[in-house]
C-alpha cells in the first residue's frame, strides 16, 4: 500500500534530506571535537538521515518491478562500501568488527521480502528470523535495530501513532538517547506526497556512499594529517 499523500516531499526530496544530513553527519565524526557542541548538533542533525533510508527501502520494496533486482543492486554497492566505510571510520582496509550501512538496507529489504511472503506461505517467518540474527551477529551499521526500523516502516505504514510509538522504542532499546534526535526524520517521512520526482539521478544516490567516504578519508589522511 502506497503512504498517504499529504505533503509536497517526494521521493527525491528525501533522498537529498538523507543524503545531506548523512554527510554532515560523517563530517563531525571524522573532523570535529567530539567534546565540543559543534560535534553534538552535526551529528543531532545526521541522526535523521538513516531512518529517511530505512523508509525509502520500504518505498522503493512497494514499488519496484523485481525485489530481486534491488536486493542485487544493494549487495554490490555493500561489498563497493565495505573498504571506503572502513578507511574513513577505522582507518583500515577491513574491520570485520563493522560492516556498512547498505548491507543493513540489503538485510532489511530481505526481511520486507519474507514479511510479504508470508501473508500466503507462513514458513517464510523462518527465514525472516535468520536474517534477523545475521543481522545481530554480522556487526553491520545499526545492527538488528536498523533491520527492524525497517520493518517498522513496513508494518506502521497505516497509523502515524504506531509508527511514533515504535520508532521510539527502537531507538531507545537498541541506540539510545542519543539517537532519540532521529524522531525529527517523521517530520519529513510525514511530509511525502507518494510521488517519485526525478529518476534521473538513481545511481548517483547508490555512487555517493562510498565516493563521499574516499573523499573524507582522503581529506583527512592527505590534507589534514
Amino acid at each position: 500500500m502506497q503512504e498517504k499523500s499529504q505533503g509536497f516531499m517526494n521521493n527525491f526530496t528525501l533522498k537529498m534530506i538523507a543524503v545531506i544530513a548523512m554527510t554532515v553527519d560523517h563530517f563531525g565524526y571524522i573532523f570535529v571535537n567530539p567534546n565540543t557542541s559543534a560535534y553534538l548538533y552535526l551529528r543531532g542533525f545526521g541522526r535523521i538521515a538513516f531512518p529517511i533510508f530505512c523508509f525509502l527501502i520500504v518505498e522503493g520494496f512497494q514499488h519496484t518491478k523485481s525485489p530481486l533486482n534491488y536486493l542485487f543492486r544493494l549487495s554490490v554497492f555493500a561489498l563497493l562500501s565495505e573498504v571506503p566505510f572502513d578507511l574513513a571510520f577505522f582507518g583500515t582496509i577491513f574491520d570485520p568488527n563493522h560492516q556498512n550501512v547498505f548491507v543493513t538496507l540489503a538485510l532489511g529489504l530481505a526481511c520486507l521480502f519474507c514479511l510479504e511472503e508470508m501473508k500466503s506461505r507462513q514458513w517464510f517467518g523462518i527465514f525472516f528470523i535468520i536474517l534477523l540474527t545475521i543481522s545481530f551477529f554480522i556487526r553491520c551499521d545499526y545492527g538488528i535495530g536498523g533491520v527492524l526500523m525497517i520493518c517498522m516502516f513496513y508494518i506502521t505504514k497505516d497509523s502515524v501513532w504506531v509508527r511514533i510509538i515504535l520508532f521510539g522504542l527502537i531507538c531507545y532499546v537498541f541506540f539510545g538517547v542519543s539517537e532519540l534526535p532521529a524522531l525529527f526524520s517523521l517530520i519529513f517521512i510525514y511530509l511525502y506526497n507518494g510521488k517519485r520526482g526525478t529518476n534521473k539521478m538513481q545511481w548517483f544516490f547508490y555512487c555517493y556512499y562510498p565516493l563521499h567516504l574516499m573523499i573524507l578519508y582522503s581529506i583527512n589522511t592527505y590534507l589534514i594529517d
